[in-house]
């Protein structure tokens, strides 16, 4: 049940999933999915902060070293995310979903989860080596530009049918890297 919820809103948003669509993505009837949960809204509550939890759980278990850049770092976290979806197909997409969520309706049922979460994710990048960053003084646009890049490799795989994780990696590591050859002290480029 929480696999196809997860997949309806990830891919039509909170406003749009519709619990018949969810109903026939999960395989159950719909009179035991209204036995587990009475509104959408309930449901939606449900499964983002059992998403969000869960993945703040894989990612509690990360290290980081002192001397892991920033980017070493981001990738580090895209592959637990990656690692996560073994179990749950669509939950890259769903905490992508979650997180530019802007419905009314749902943001008081997940505002607080999904702060827990962007503070736990800071926690992790904060502990990222920024020093051989140059010309780079806001690490949050650097982050909000990889976020961005994220989603957008997301939305592009999920939505075409074409994704796997192997390849999500791949697209954003050429994008990481690209962005970090443009912030690295010139001494550092050369490594890259």
């Amino acid at each position: 049940m929480i696999n196809g919820a997860m997949q309806i809103f990830a891919m039509s948003g909170y406003r749009h999933a519709s619990t018949d669509d969810m109903v026939k993505a999960s395989g159950v009837s719909k009179g035991l999915w209204f036995h587990y949960f009475d509104t959408k809204t309930g449901l939606y509550s449900f499964v983002a902060s059992y998403s969000l939890k869960y993945a703040m759980l894989e990612y509690s278990m990360c290290s980081v070293g002192e001397d892991e850049d920033y980017f070493d770092v981001r990738m580090k976290l895209e592959g637990l995310k990656m690692r996560m979806t073994d179990k749950y197909p669509y939950l890259p997409l769903f905490i992508q979903s979650v997180l530019n969520e802007e419905d009314p309706d749902a943001l008081p049922e997940i505002n607080d989860v999904r702060d827990l979460y962007n503070e736990q994710v800071g926690i992790l990048l904060g502990k990222a080596d920024y020093s051989k960053l140059k010309n780079c003084k806001d690490y949050l646009l650097l982050t909000d530009m990889l976020d961005n890049t994220a989603g957008a490799l997301l939305e592009k795989g999920y939505r075409s049918g074409t994704f796997t994780k192997e390849s999500y990696l791949r697209e954003f590591q050429k994008y990481a890297d690209a962005l970090k050859a443009v912030v690295m002290k010139s001494s550092e480029k050369d490594d890259v």
